[in-house]
């Protein structure tokens, strides 16, 4: 047969100057791209052959179907929605075999990613978490490294099993993407369940680094106990004990609208709001992600407007 023809170089994403959200679900973009470059190299690289070996079928299959899942899992990144197909239980944090297998694509890239940037961090001496205030804790995923007992625990990744269920009292779910904040009426049920859970000892609310979704829902669990009196008080004192905490413009925008729709509800409608809805995230429908969808798409306006 004739030369093989030279594919053409992979895509190449550039980032600069587009907000957080933007850069983290372009992790997903270059995935679905990269993986879709290389279905094109094996359909170059057999020319004119009628046939393929199972080999060379299963791998061109594998780089479809991996293209298509990041594509997807980028959109649904953008729109807020999506984060229950991870399966990830709401009571126990676990993620089931199935998952890890039909999305495969999505998991082993992100785990990779999330180990790396565990090691970086301590290589940089950055703790798995940091204490802000008395019995208030935020970290990432690897804060199971503390050995500590919880009164409660806020989970806000969909992507990983959680470490620390085993040592904690209570238990509440509220999955995101990385780089999304929860809506408003997330951020007040995570308030109410943590100001609840303090009251019997330590409370710990992470996601996958410690960064920003963790960091948006303290601010709101310190501002609830009438620890701050708003969020931007709140988050400086977050980012004097842990130095990598930021948030993007929907994270801040999240919270402005929390605080402005919530303050005033009592901490002690905790237990009875925490309680009638910790079933909530298992129950949702297509109605429900379009309506959180026009929702993120709402708070991402107000923050471009800013």
């Amino acid at each position: 047969r004739g030369p093989i023809p030279t594919p053409a170089s992979p895509p190449v994403l550039r980032t600069r100057g587009m907000g957080a959200v933007y850069g983290v679900s372009l992790k997903y973009v270059a995935l679905s791209a990269l993986s879709g470059w290389g279905a094109k190299v094996v359909l170059l690289a057999e020319g004119e052959n009628a046939t393929m070996d199972a080999a060379t079928t299963a791998l061109l299959g594998l780089l479809c179907y991996s293209s298509c899942l990041n594509g997807v899992i980028a959109i649904l990144f953008q729109l807020g929605i999506g984060m229950q197909l991870m399966g990830k239980n709401p009571s126990t944090g676990s993620v089931p075999l199935w998952s890890y297998v039909l999305f495969f694509s999505f998991h082993f890239p992100t785990w990779l990613y999330t180990s790396l940037h565990h090691l970086k961090d301590k290589a940089s001496k950055i703790p798995s978490a940091n204490e802000v205030e008395p019995g208030w804790w935020v970290g990432g995923r690897y804060a199971a490294d503390l050995g500590k007992d919880w009164a409660g625990i806020v989970d806000m990744t969909c992507e990983f099993p959680e470490a620390c269920f085993s040592r904690t009292d209570k238990y509440l779910l509220l999955p995101c993407w990385d780089g999304m904040p929860p809506l408003p009426e997330a951020l007040e049920r995570a308030a109410l369940f943590a100001t609840s859970a303090r009251a019997s000892g330590d409370v710990l609310v992470h996601c996958a680094h410690g960064r920003g979704r963790s960091t948006t829902v303290l601010c709101a669990c310190l501002v609830k106990a009438e620890l701050y009196p708003n969020w931007e008080l709140a988050l400086e004192a977050i980012k004097r004990h842990r130095k990598v905490a930021k948030l993007n413009r929907s994270m801040r925008s999240a919270l402005a609208a929390w605080q402005a729709q919530y303050m005033d509800t009592t901490p002690k409608k905790a237990a009875a709001e925490s309680e009638s809805e910790s079933d909530e995230l298992a129950a949702w429908g297509l109605g429900r992600c379009a309506r959180k969808a026009l929702q993120n798409l709402r708070l991402y306006g107000r923050s471009k407007l800013k």
